[in-house]
């Protein structure tokens, strides 16, 4: 991944790391916070985030990201990031959603594996509406290895628009399935139900030609499921 390529990266030496809170007074008499671990005074832009300020550095943000790199150049000398009274201001994310994108930069051990669903799901969404490729690829890595339930992840991988052959084997979990529950139906969408219907009927009549007494969906082979399911979900 591009993250770890750069020089700039390494680990954030511990007193730049968790600098004390600060108040201070920005242009207007809004009274604004310095955030407590992730201002730091090697930073070269600083980011408004629902009172606080972030200090960081600004290479990461406009070698990832074309959002960034867009805004930076548009940005006017009251909201350019040089200054905490000029804070390049973010509207509509939450502090601790933007400190998990943060960590993925600033990470000391590269350690990504020991990070819950909801970790990953926040830096999706966030590199997904920030255009940061290079993360959003990290994010779909990671979730891969994570145990998710089926819905679930059809949902996510939807919201998100991620590659569909990704949810084959969810796909194949809720073929097996002898029933799904109306609010699970609902989540996933009658266009997606009807498919996965669609599916469980061409496993169970291939499992009767087979020669299966009471053949069911969950009769039919994995690696038939996967053929049946990619005809139907139109995946190549």
């Amino acid at each position: 991944m591009a993250l770890d390529k750069s020089g700039v990266r390494g680990e954030v030496p511990t007193h730049h790391r968790y600098q004390s809170v600060l108040t201070i007074k920005n242009m207007g008499m809004t009274r604004i916070t310095r955030h407590p671990k992730y201002y730091l005074h090697d930073g070269s832009v600083s980011i408004h985030v629902a009172g606080t300020v972030f200090r960081v550095h600004k290479y990461f943000f406009e070698r990832e990201s074309e959002y960034f790199r867009e805004g930076f150049r548009a940005a006017g000398p009251q909201e350019d990031g040089q200054s905490d009274q000029a804070a390049f201001r973010l509207d509509d994310v939450k502090i601790s959603e933007f400190e998990r994108l943060l960590w993925v930069f600033y990470n000391p051990q590269y350690m990504y594996d020991e990070q819950p669903i909801d970790h990953w799901i926040t830096i999706l969404d966030l590199a997904t509406r920030w255009e940061f490729p290079s993360v959003r690829d990290l994010a779909v890595r990671q979730l891969q290895k994570l145990d998710m339930k089926p819905v679930e992840r059809i949902i996510t991988y939807d919201k998100y628009n991620l590659d569909k052959s990704l949810l084959l084997p969810a796909y194949i979990l809720l073929c097996k399935q002898p029933s799904r529950s109306i609010d699970d139906g609902k989540r996933l969408g009658m266009p997606t139900v009807l498919k996965i219907n669609e599916a469980r009927e061409y496993a169970q009549r291939s499992a009767a030609e087979q020669g299966c007494p009471s053949p069911t969906s969950a009769d039919a082979e994995d690696r038939e499921l996967v053929e049946i399911l990619k005809d139907v979900f139109d995946l190549s």
